[in-house]
């Protein structure tokens, strides 16, 4: 009856002990090899930003006059963080930077028909009329005026391209907007003695920064370990010859911060902040 007894509670000690992810540590024997056990617990967090760029038009100082629509003079930068995430264990992430702009360079502007020098204002002006006359000529080809055998493929072909024309003109009123999309990912394994780890900086209108970079905020992780308990574990006293050696992980809340503002959160156990038992192990005969 006392072995009956004893096989219960040792199946309830190992039951107690698989539900908590209690691990042997150090160095012991398993299956007729030696093993070596020190285990260690990891996150992966993913941030993205989005940074956006306007930079005026060469001739916004012309708009109002020659356009009829004032155009903006300022440059202005604006960024944000549009997902952030904190994953739990080493995960594979994307990493990503894409740049997206409005604009398309030219040697020599359309609105140039020969070499000769202009001043801005000729040359804004010579744009203007560019743009007026790129749309009379869509408004034609459109209404049938104009181009009576353009039709089908031709005419989409040819809309498409007085659009691209009348569009590089416009934007040398009224500015480019550049968008970049930038993915991070970063990789943690903590230590015992440090909670809180900064990964990167972030500043609105410059996006990310360096870690060393103080004029921006800390993008940051920080663990907050919950008590222990081995109450319910077979704790193992000077008169067991069988015993061996673990370490039970504190289960912890780990915040994704960006200076004071939480980004993301999850809750999962951590060796690195548990608590390391002797255990009685079952007689092996």
């Amino acid at each position: 009856m006392k072995h009956i007894f004893a096989f219960i509670f040792t199946l309830c000690c190992v039951a107690t002990i698989s539900a908590q992810g209690v691990v042997r540590t150090g160095l012991y024997a398993k299956d007729g090899a030696v093993v070596y056990s020190d285990p260690q617990s990891s996150v992966t967090v993913a941030v993205t930003v989005k940074s956006t760029i306007f930079t005026p038009g060469e001739f916004a100082r012309y708009a109002q006059k020659m356009l009829g629509v004032r155009a903006s003079l300022a440059e202005k930068r604006q960024s944000e963080i549009v997902s952030a995430e904190v994953l739990c264990g080493d995960r594979e992430v994307e990493v990503t930077k894409q740049t997206n702009t409005t604009a398309v360079e030219s040697v020599l502007p359309i609105y140039k028909s020969d070499n000769r020098a202009q001043s801005v204002e000729q040359q804004a002006a010579a744009a203007a009329e560019m743009i007026f006359a790129m749309r009379r000529s869509r408004k034609e080809l459109i209404s049938g005026d104009a181009g009576e055998n353009v039709f089908g493929a031709g005419l989409t072909s040819a809309l498409a391209k007085i659009d691209a024309m009348e569009q590089q003109c416009l934007d040398m009123f009224y500015g480019t907007t550049s968008t970049t999309v930038e993915r991070k990912a970063f990789h943690l394994t903590p230590n015992a003695s440090e909670k809180n780890y900064i990964l990167a900086r972030y500043r609105d209108g410059v996006g990310f920064l360096p870690i060393d970079e103080l004029s921006g905020e800390p993008i940051m992780v920080c663990f907050t370990p919950q008590s222990v308990d081995t109450s319910a574990m077979p704790l193992a006293t000077e008169k067991d010859k069988n015993k061996g050696q673990f370490i039970v992980p504190a289960v912890c809340k780990v915040e994704l911060l960006l200076g004071t503002q939480t980004l993301d959160e999850l809750s999962m156990p951590i060796y690195q902040y548990g608590q390391r038992v002797v255990l009685a192990l079952p007689s092996s005969k």
